[in-house]
């Protein structure tokens, strides 16, 4: 039960965010589709036990053949070759995941692109 739950949450967290946006059919292309996941710095010993994965999820949606021992220096190229692409939050685990269970509840529509929020969130803290 423990490693299931521990496995949505970390794809959960890869693959949804505020900042990820999801296109409509006539603006996507796979390459935009490829940058829609996001690298966290996941705590030690984590984030090599699981080669990474997280902290270099984009390389592993550009290119799945990457092995784990080339996907710092391939997320490195792609920061580089692709800023405007390349998504990165460096919350720490526990804040983001509280931060993406509060705000991504659906998704609106902002020109072509739709984005995570909470439509019924009043922006009030929840003791008031």
């Amino acid at each position: 039960l423990f490693v299931n739950m521990w496995l949505v949450l970390y794809t959960w967290l890869q693959h949804t965010d505020v900042d990820v946006p999801h296109f409509d059919a006539s603006n996507w292309t796979w390459l935009k589709g490829a940058f829609m996941t996001i690298d966290r710095p996941y705590p030690q010993p984590f984030d090599w036990l699981h080669h990474k994965i997280g902290s270099t999820h984009v390389a592993h949606h550009i290119c799945s053949r990457i092995p784990h021992y080339h996907a710092r220096e391939a997320t490195d190229a792609i920061k580089k070759a692709f800023p405007e692409y390349y998504l990165y939050d460096p919350t720490p685990i526990v804040p983001a995941m509280w931060r993406v269970a509060k705000t991504c509840v659906a998704t609106t529509p902002e020109g072509d692109r739709h984005y995570y929020t909470n439509p019924t969130a009043t922006g009030k803290p929840a003791s008031e």
